[in-house]
């Protein structure tokens, strides 16, 4: 690790990089550089750098959107190990609780008033990322921060909110996705891989909206949602699956879709079609009614528990219309 930094916990290793949580040295150090105390950080060797380099650029561009990962600018971006080897380093927010991987893990799955809501963070990230002209390109459940909500602000429904994370594979929209021998290649990760990129090496926004829609239905139902049936069978044969999709086919990969609600059905088909140009956008996804009425709802409830809580100082004299009817009380 970097000067002034005191590595506490290792986080996870993915292909490209490490991540820790790290705690400065000196709280005095922090502020001089107006960090928080505790970040994490995430460090490749100079092979990687490319890709931490890109992630950097990519994420210092799409800064100020609250549903994405913040990276704070710290001059200590090469380091040096007493062997002589170089290491380079991005300082990030750290997120307390974990990834959505590992929260659909200890939930199972989650009501649908639930998943809407982290949903409804996802797509908000993402209108960001096509907004700015990026693909992400490897949405996935590990790819997303958990970031619990203070108990002093929690209203009692959703306890955590969502970043999107790891942009190393990020790209440009409109680019092409080329190897060495400039044959299309693959980038991301197969199990959330549409159809065009595993077919043809097609990687724009239409592929991070499948993505969504994997993961959405992994929050409805349970790990590996789309492809649990076929966890076991290896990356070719998945690889051949995925090619082969067709909408129809939706219903027999996952039979239990007709145990959710029509909106929640509709909106996971509007994302797992075949034909790129037919999935939703982020911003349509976003005015979709699974996506609205379920946040109405949850607006509406956590306003009556606000306001419940708030009777419990309730002064006699307070007039009752203070709090009103629109509240949805009476």
């Amino acid at each position: 690790m970097a000067s002034g930094w005191v590595p506490t916990k290792f986080l996870g290793r993915g292909a490209y990089g490490c991540v820790f949580r790290a705690e400065f040295a000196s709280p005095s150090l922090a502020h001089a550089c107006n960090l928080p105390q505790t970040v994490a950080v995430k460090s490749v060797s100079e092979k990687l750098l490319w890709s931490l380099a890109l992630e950097k650029a990519v994420l210092c561009e799409l800064g100020g959107c609250k549903e994405i990962v913040g990276c704070f600018k710290y001059e200590d971006f090469k380091s040096t190990n007493a062997d002589g080897t170089s290491y380079y380093n991005i300082v990030l927010e750290y997120a307390d609780g974990g990834t959505l991987e590992q929260l659909i893990k200890s939930k199972g799955w989650m009501p649908e008033y639930e998943a809407s809501c982290y949903a409804s963070m996802l797509l908000k990230g993402l209108s960001r990322v096509h907004g700015q002209g990026y693909v992400h390109c490897d949405m996935k459940p590990s790819n997303v921060l958990v970031f619990n909500i203070p108990r002093d602000e929690f209203k009692g429904v959703v306890k955590c909110n969502l970043k999107l994370a790891d942009f190393g594979l990020a790209k440009r929209g409109g680019e092409k996705t080329l190897g060495a021998g400039q044959e299309y290649k693959h980038r991301g990760t197969l199990l959330y891989s549409s159809p065009e990129s595993v077919v043809i090496g097609v990687h724009e926004a239409a592929m991070d909206i499948w993505a969504v829609g994997c993961i959405v239905l992994e929050m409805l139902l349970g790990e590996w949602g789309l492809w649990k049936k076929c966890i076991d069978v290896d990356a070719q044969c998945l690889a051949e699956m995925i090619a082969n999709y067709e909408d129809d086919r939706l219903d027999l990969l996952v039979p239990e879709l007709d145990d959710l609600s029509e909106n929640a059905q509709d909106f996971v088909r509007r994302c797992l079609t075949r034909r790129a140009e037919d999935r939703w956008t982020a911003d349509e996804l976003l005015t979709h009614p699974f996506i609205t009425c379920n946040q109405r709802l949850v607006k509406e409830f956590e306003a009556r528990y606000s306001y419940q809580n708030f009777m419990k100082y309730y002064q006699p004299h307070t007039p009752r219309h203070a709090f009103g009817p629109s509240m949805g009380i009476y």
